[in-house]
């Protein structure tokens, strides 16, 4: 472990490969990262054991992990480990491509601007050795928002807050000076803590910011199946915001309907379509009506108006045309408009996050 480093000198002797220079000057930033080694991570996650398995991401894996005390700490604490999964499926990603997607994820999450969001997954340290990389998160996880969609013990309140709390997420990103573009949203890649607040934790297909546009290994490697945007799939084109509402939108009605497409239990590819949440959505919704979980509707704190207004939300989000589709400024104000937020007054929890809102505000 190696801890005390400049982010620049943290990026460019343990990240970056001999063959690719220039960092811009605001990685000249101090930084109190930890430089993990393959064997550090391997004692965290008790050698990455399955029981310590959250989940599978696009690009990887999940795990439970501990820090002993004295190791980056004084006191030992839980945490998450994601691992890039380098003979993964789902990734076009090769030899120095994974050294930059480590890079690049650890740039924006130090970023300034972005650092310390109530709803991003907050960076301890990371490692980047030749046959394993990944990074630790401060963060004691519930469970993915996948696992998670069709539990009982999440209730209406919890998940309209944790809509809530995305979307506000995704306001913020997308009112930057240069905004930026997810493109992976999807359960996997969502962590919920112990509060029951969602943490986005892959930025595999990341744009816009720092970053740029998106470059063309990303544009070959396909979104996650059930949550990409059907017509930049169907019509090509440029990755916009609107993407990241689809996606927004699949996350909310799965939510609220306890729906969740689970590949692992399909036994063939041509099953997909009839198990994709927006696929049954479309088909059983009728103006002014609710999708929302029976068992949903029976908790404290649901009524039946806002069933309706955030089901309207959800199918709005998921129109095909992306012109058709309202921005996450107009669904954060819609969200904050349903009465169990009127009732229960300011749904902001600390004052970070109304710092954060007030820079929504700030930057629209």
């Amino acid at each position: 472990i190696i801890k005390g480093l400049a982010l620049e000198q943290v990026l460019t002797l343990y990240i970056l490969p001999s063959s690719i220079t220039g960092l811009g000057s605001n990685m000249m930033e101090s930084s109190n990262l930890v430089v993990f080694t393959s064997e550090d991570l391997k004692s965290l996650t008790n050698s990455f054991n399955q029981k310590n398995l959250i989940g599978v991401t696009q690009f990887g894996k999940l795990y439970k992990g501990w820090i002993k005390p004295g190791l980056t700490c004084t006191q030992g604490r839980d945490v998450t480990v994601k691992i890039w999964d380098q003979k993964s499926n789902f990734s076009n990603l090769v030899s120095d491509e994974y050294f930059m997607a480590v890079k690049e994820e650890v740039q924006f999450l130090t970023q300034p601007k972005i650092n310390g969001h109530p709803n991003l997954v907050k960076l301890i340290g990371f490692c980047c050795e030749k046959e394993v990389k990944g990074v630790v998160y401060d963060l004691n996880p519930r469970g993915t928002l996948h696992n998670l969609i069709l539990k009982d013990d999440l209730s209406w309140t919890q998940r309209v807050n944790i809509i809530l709390q995305f979307a506000r997420l995704l306001e913020f990103l997308h009112a930057q000076e240069k905004p930026y573009v997810v493109l992976n949203i999807c359960g996997s890649h969502i962590m919920l803590d112990w509060d029951c607040d969602p943490k986005l934790c892959d930025f595999g297909l990341i744009s816009g910011g720092f970053i740029g546009d998106i470059n063309a290994l990303k544009k070959q490697i396909p979104m996650p199946i059930g949550y990409a945007d059907p017509f930049f799939a169907a019509k090509g084109g440029y990755w916009q915001t609107s993407c990241d509402v689809f996606s927004f939108g699949v996350i909310l009605l799965g939510l609220v309907s306890k729906r969740v497409l689970d590949l692992e239990k399909l036994d063939r590819p041509e099953e997909i379509p009839n198990n994709l949440v927006q696929f049954w959505a479309k088909s059983e919704y009728r103006p002014n009506c609710s999708l929302v979980d029976k068992s949903l509707r029976e908790d404290w704190g649901y009524h039946p108006q806002d069933g309706s207004a955030i089901t309207e939300i959800g199918m709005r989000c998921i129109e095909f045309f992306p012109m058709n589709r309202p921005t996450m400024k107009d669904v954060v104000k819609c969200l904050e408009g349903l009465l169990i937020f009127q009732r229960l007054g300011d749904t902001r929890p600390n004052k970070r996050e109304k710092k954060y809102h007030f820079d929504y505000e700030m930057a629209a």
